[in-house]
């Protein structure tokens, strides 16, 4: 029947990475050889955006110009990838490498992933959230009560990281009847982290008992306060970290999404994301770039053109926030039903024996 064919899988279509591969090395030339013709066109493109409605700033063109450079190295990065995976032989030795990781066990009793109604309503209430945020977040930016010093958005963070921190503690508890140690000690760390995470969105309680900066904070916080992430060179590892997080999730979620219906392992139900965070991951990308990729941002050159560009740095916190919650929420519901399975498993030969 139409409606229970499986997705296909992009892994197996060689063709359609080596076209791929092509593609990014061919534009990738194109890009380093012809570098002065395509400057052309964009000052060309820029002069004609000048006369019209929501011109272009000269500062936003050198970023176009600049990022003609990064899309030629990217279209490289892609050809490296992309390539090998076009040759089966190459293919071939992945998957015997990854299967026994990630290919469906006897063992394994997780169910397929639906996506149904629910899934597609999730999807859509993240992406409304999303964009409400992003609004919100935008326009009342000098608002204290959403954006200031212990406001809305802030205690938001410090919730969503409380609440995530609890399912994971809860996740690592439930899986301590099952097989998977290693993920179990996961969640533990997750847990961790995610409890100092909240920690340092609140100063460590310092804005609220009112306890003065350590000289040793004040000499390299740029907020004067009792935190690492504001530390300047902490602050920078975040930054890119919320960029390829979001990046590497956005990928996971749709290789879960593919490789549902042929099988998945229960370590990887576990472990990869669900792709309904995919509006939330989007828009950490869009606003963490980083330097390097700041040029090659199209989403977030097109904002910007529109004067709806990112202001501020609290969307991110936000969306991620919502991200560890809905994370640990869908894993901890898996963790119960592994442990309520492999509690029935462990009954039954008793059940015989009696």
């Amino acid at each position: 029947m139409a409606a229970n064919r499986p997705i296909p899988s992009i892994y197996d279509a060689p063709g359609l990475w080596t076209a791929m591969g092509l593609f990014g090395l061919v534009l990738g030339l194109i890009l380093l050889v012809f570098d002065g013709a395509v400057f052309s066109v964009v000052d060309w493109s820029v002069d004609l955006s000048h006369s019209g409605h929501n011109t272009l700033s000269q500062e936003t063109a050198d970023l176009v110009r600049n990022g003609i450079d990064t899309w030629a190295w990217a279209g490289f990065a892609v050809a490296t990838i992309s390539l090998p995976l076009g040759n089966r032989g190459v293919r071939a030795r992945l998957v015997n490498f990854i299967r026994p990781i990630v290919a469906e066990q006897e063992s394994d009793s997780l169910p397929p992933d639906r996506h149904g109604r629910v899934f597609f309503v999730a999807l859509f209430a993240v992406l409304v959230f999303a964009g409400l945020a992003h609004w919100a977040l935008r326009a009342l930016l000098d608002t204290d009560w959403l954006e200031g010093e212990d406001g809305l958005s802030e205690w938001w963070s410090v919730a969503t990281y409380l609440v995530a921190a609890g399912l994971a503690g809860a996740t690592f508890w439930a899986l301590r009847t099952t097989r998977h140690t290693k993920l179990r000690y996961l969640y533990l760390v997750l847990a961790v982290a995610f409890f100092l995470g909240a920690m340092e969105e609140i100063s460590w309680g310092q804005r609220l008992f009112g306890w003065g900066t350590p000289a040793a904070f004040e000499e390299i916080n740029f907020q004067d306060e009792t935190t690492i992430h504001n530390v300047n060179f902490a602050n920078n590892v975040i930054f890119e970290a919320l960029f390829w997080g979001s990046a590497l999730g956005m990928a996971a979620g749709l290789w879960r999404l593919t490789a549902n219906l042929r099988g998945l392992s229960d370590r990887m139900r576990l472990f990869l994301p669900s792709l309904t965070m995919a509006p939330a991951s989007l828009m950490i990308m869009v606003w963490r770039t980083g330097d390097i990729w700041e040029s090659a941002n199209i989403a977030r050159l097109l904002m910007d053109h529109y004067n709806h560009g990112p202001r501020g740095s609290e969307v991110p916190e936000v969306m991620l926030g919502l991200c560890i919650v809905m994370y640990t929420f869908t894993n901890l519901r898996q963790a119960r039903y592994l442990s309520r399975h492999a509690t029935t498993a462990n009954q039954e030969p008793v059940k015989e024996s009696a």
